[in-house]
């Protein structure tokens, strides 16, 4: 995801603390992208 959306592991760290959806614990963490750019979409409009 990080590729994806050229941010760091700080800054995506960040946004699940924010409340970004994801899966998985510690090192085993994904992310469903269709989801992640609803989270992104809410947000600008907020």
């Amino acid at each position: 995801m990080c590729e994806w959306l050229k941010i760091s592991t700080t800054t995506a760290w960040r946004w699940r603390k924010a409340g970004m959806p994801y899966m998985g614990k510690k090192k085993s963490i994904r992310y469903n992208k269709e989801e992640v750019e609803k989270w992104l979409k809410d947000r600008i409009k907020n």
